[in-house]
């Protein structure tokens, strides 16, 4: 199945849409889709951000991610 090419600003919405949680102290997170030459894209988290993020935040974060990359590649 061919993947839907979206920009980085939709990708980015899209993830952090999915990401935010209303019990999570974390609702709302800094982030950014950027090119990568091994999986095509990747999501970059704001250090300030990356601090707090607990275990369970990045493993739902980096599920978040594998998922979207079977779907989406980033427009050129």
């Amino acid at each position: 199945m061919p993947k839907k090419h979206v920009s980085g600003a939709d990708l980015s919405w899209r993830i952090a849409e999915e990401f935010s949680d209303p019990q999570s102290r974390n609702s709302r997170i800094s982030l950014a889709v950027v090119p990568d030459d091994e999986h095509g894209w990747r999501v970059i988290v704001a250090n300030r951000v990356r601090r707090f993020l607990t275990s369970s935040d990045k493993r739902r974060l980096a599920d978040i991610q594998r998922r979207l990359r079977m779907v989406y590649a980033l427009r050129a």
